[in-house]
């Protein structure tokens, strides 16, 4: 599968991710390496606050360890804590093996574009 990931934002507090998809895979692709990401330091983790997405067939969007657990699985068109939504954030809740990463995976032909609003939660030397 082939996906493109542009940082929109990355500041103190906030990272803004935007993924565009074409394509399928049936493993899944690192699309935030949070270790990369401005301010981080030992073991850095962020939590989703908001998505946005339009995409062509399932796909998940899952936190990365050992095992990856799904943050999100998304189909069609929508949005998780957009408008006027007041949803918490979705805090990393991988077990063994957790690094912090995001991961996309689909398993059929899927075209689409997914936005990533995360906070910085921890790890990070510019948060304090």
């Amino acid at each position: 599968m082939a996906i493109v990931t542009q940082t929109l934002v990355d500041s103190d507090f906030e990272l803004i991710t935007k993924h565009t998809i074409s394509g399928t895979n049936g493993t899944a692709l690192k699309v935030v390496d949070v270790s990369e990401v401005a301010g981080a330091a030992t073991a850095p983790r962020v939590s989703i606050i908001s998505c946005q997405w339009t995409v062509s067939s399932v796909t998940e969007i899952e936190w990365d360890a050992t095992t990856n657990v799904t943050a999100l699985t998304l189909n069609g068109n929508g949005t998780y804590n957009g408008g006027g939504q007041f949803l918490p954030s979705l805090a990393n809740n991988a077990g063994s093996g957790i690094t912090g990463d995001i991961y996309i995976e689909n398993d059929s032909a899927c075209v689409g574009t997914i936005i990533l609003k995360m906070k910085k939660v921890s790890g990070f030397d510019n948060i304090t």
